[in-house]
């Protein structure tokens, strides 16, 4: 007897639903963008040369999606993140810590970039990775760098503790030669010192009680010009300071 197409159509509903109900079918967990199979373990029917197989049913399944046993997906987004790096715009001092009271390690010019592992947001510092540095890292303040990738992602860190520095040791004037003119009414004088500071900021020179120059760190000489007649004086010394404090040399005087 010939079945219509309403039986077909019932026929075609029974077998999906008794297909859902096989026990033994795998389901999928989390696929990506290759295809799933699900195979249903049982029943198995036999062929007609006595062997038994199993009826596999095939899904395929678009990337990071995730189907639970209950039949929804969920789609999982995994996000991505690109390295934090800093790239120093003026020359800018990197730090044993984040401040002026910690040691200098290196002057990074404008254009060097460095990647940043560490913030401290209190003084808008970064720390960065440094080959230059003993640590493996120093602290840039974020002034004058520019701040690029996922910077928000790096971790707070604790600076570290500000070292014990002393006032440098005073220096030693070691000789010094000045000349008198009576045309201009000026005197030169060359003082010429010993460096026996380690951990000096830079070097004062004091004329007369008051500040006649200012000078870097490792100096040792220094030459002035003087608006000074015939039966007057002046008196000099250097002084070298740093963040701790300051030590003077001796005072030399000269008469023209």
């Amino acid at each position: 007897m010939a079945l219509n197409r309403k039986s077909l159509a019932g026929i075609s509903l029974v077998l999906a639903m008794l297909a859902c109900s096989v026990p033994g079918l795998v389901q999928p967990t989390q696929v990506g963008d290759q295809t799933a199979t699900v195979t249903a373990a049982t029943p198995q029917e036999p062929t007609r040369d006595g062997n038994a197989v199993s009826p596999t049913v095939t899904v395929s399944l678009t990337p990071n999606i995730t189907a639970s046993p209950h039949g929804s997906l969920s789609a999982t987004i995994t996000p991505t993140y690109s390295v934090p790096m800093l790239i120093v715009q003026e020359p800018t001092n990197c730090r044993m810590g984040p401040g002026e009271e910690y040691e200098v390690v290196f002057t990074y010019l404008a254009g060097k970039e460095s990647e940043i592992v560490g913030r401290y947001d209190p003084g808008n510092f970064w720390l960065v990775k440094s080959s230059e540095s003993p640590e493996g890292t120093c602290w840039l303040w974020g002034q004058y760098v520019e701040v690029t990738g996922s910077y928000w992602v790096v971790p707070s860190v604790t600076p570290p503790p500000t070292a014990t520095n002393p006032p440098p040791q005073a220096p030693a004037i070691e000789k010094y030669e000045f000349f008198c003119s009576s045309v201009t009414g000026k005197m030169e004088i060359t003082i010429i010192w010993l460096d026996r500071a380690t951990n000096e900021t830079g070097y004062r020179v004091i004329r007369n009680g008051e500040l006649a120059a200012d000078l870097p760190a490792d100096s040792t000489t220094f030459t002035d010009s003087f608006d000074l007649t015939a039966g007057q004086s002046a008196s000099y010394r250097i002084e070298v300071f740093n963040a701790s404090g300051s030590e003077s040399s001796s005072t030399i005087n000269v008469t023209c």
